[in-house]
C-alpha cells in the first residue's frame, strides 16, 4: 500500500514543484527591467509594478476582469440554481440527462471554438441580426459598437460557464437524502418550498465550489475576449490576461510577468478562503 501511495503521489509532487518554480521565476522577473529596449535584465524592485499600475490599459483591463468575474459569479449561480432545480424535479432520468448534456455542452468544447461560434452569431448579416430583421426588429450592434462589445462578451461567458454551476448544484441536490424530500411531499410541500426549505440550505458546498470556479475561470479568461476582439489591442474587450499577452508580444517581459503575478495574487486571495472553508467542512465530516 505504501509503495502504491508513493507512486500516486510522485506525479502530483513533480507537477507542484514545476508549478512553484515557474511562479517563483515569474515573480523574480517581475522585479527586473527586461524588455526589447533592455535586453539585459537588471533589478529595479517595485518600479515595474508602479509603472504598470500607472498605465491606462492596466486599470482598464483590471476593471473589465473584475466586472466580468462579478457578473459571472452572480448570474452563473442564479442560472445554475434555476437550471439545477428544473432538472432535479424532472421525473425521467433520461430526460434529465439529455437536458443536462445540452446545458453543459459549451464546457465540452474549446473556448476558442465557443468564441468562433459566437462570432458567426454576432455577424450583422448572417447571425442573430439576420433573424431580428426577418421578424421586423432592428439590428443590434453586438461587436460593432463600443458600448455593446463588453456586454456581448459577458453574454458569451455566461452561456459558456453557467453549465458548470448547474452541474455542481444538481450534484448537491441529488446528494440530499431522498427520504427528506418524500416526507416534505407527503406534508404537502410544493417544488418551490422544497427548493427553498431543503435543497438550497443543504447546498452550501455547491455554492462555494461554484463561486470559486466561476471566478477563477472568468478572471483568467483569454480565448473568448481575444478572438471576439480580433486581437489583444482592443481596449473595450481587454482583460488582464489579454493585456499580459499583449505586453509579452511587444517584448515588455518584466511588465508582462508583473501583470501575471498580480493575476495570480488576486486569484489566490479570492480562491484560498473558499478552499479553506471546503477543507474544514470535509474534515468535520
Amino acid at each position: 500500500m505504501k509503495k502504491s501511495a508513493i507512486i500516486l503521489v510522485i506525479p502530483t509532487m513533480a507537477f507542484t514543484i514545476i508549478l512553484l518554480y515557474l511562479v517563483i521565476w515569474n515573480a523574480v522577473v517581475s522585479f527586473m527591467n527586461w524588455s526589447l529596449l533592455n535586453p539585459k535584465p537588471y533589478f529595479v524592485g517595485l518600479q515595474t509594478y508602479l509603472s504598470v499600475m500607472k498605465q491606462f490599459q492596466f486599470v482598464n483591463s483590471l476593471v473589465h476582469s473584475l466586472e466580468l468575474s462579478a457578473t459571472l459569479v452572480v448570474v452563473g449561480n442564479v442560472l445554475g440554481i434555476l437550471f439545477a432545480s428544473l432538472l432535479y424535479f424532472l421525473s425521467s432520468n433520461k430526460v434529465r440527462s439529455v437536458f443536462l448534456s445540452i446545458i453543459i455542452y459549451p464546457l465540452a468544447i474549446s473556448m476558442a471554438v465557443d468564441a468562433l461560434i459566437w462570432l458567426w452569431l454576432y455577424n450583422i448579416d448572417i447571425g442573430i441580426d439576420w433573424v431580428l430583421v426577418k421578424i421586423g426588429l432592428p439590428k443590434f450592434p453586438w461587436l460593432s459598437s463600443t458600448s455593446t462589445m463588453f456586454p456581448s462578451l459577458i453574454l458569451v461567458t455566461i452561456w459558456a460557464y453557467s453549465g458548470l454551476a448547474t452541474l455542481f448544484y444538481l450534484a448537491g441536490f441529488m446528494n440530499i437524502d431522498k427520504t427528506i424530500i418524500e416526507a416534505a411531499k407527503l406534508d404537502g410541500a410544493g417544488s418551490f418550498k422544497i427548493l427553498r426549505k431543503i435543497l438550497l440550505p443543504n447546498s452550501l458546498n455547491s455554492f462555494i465550489i461554484s463561486t470559486a470556479l466561476l471566478f477563477l475561470f472568468s478572471f483568467r479568461i483569454f480565448s473568448l475576449p481575444y478572438i471576439l476582439s480580433g486581437g489583444p489591442t482592443n481596449i473595450f474587450l481587454q482583460t488582464l490576461v489579454v493585456y499580459m499577452y499583449y505586453l509579452f508580444t511587444v517584448e515588455f517581459f518584466s511588465q508582462a510577468t508583473a501583470v501575471a503575478t498580480i493575476v495570480t495574487l488576486i486569484a489566490s486571495i479570492v480562491i484560498l478562503p473558499y478552499a479553506l472553508v471546503i477543507i474544514r467542512r470535509w474534515i468535520r465530516r
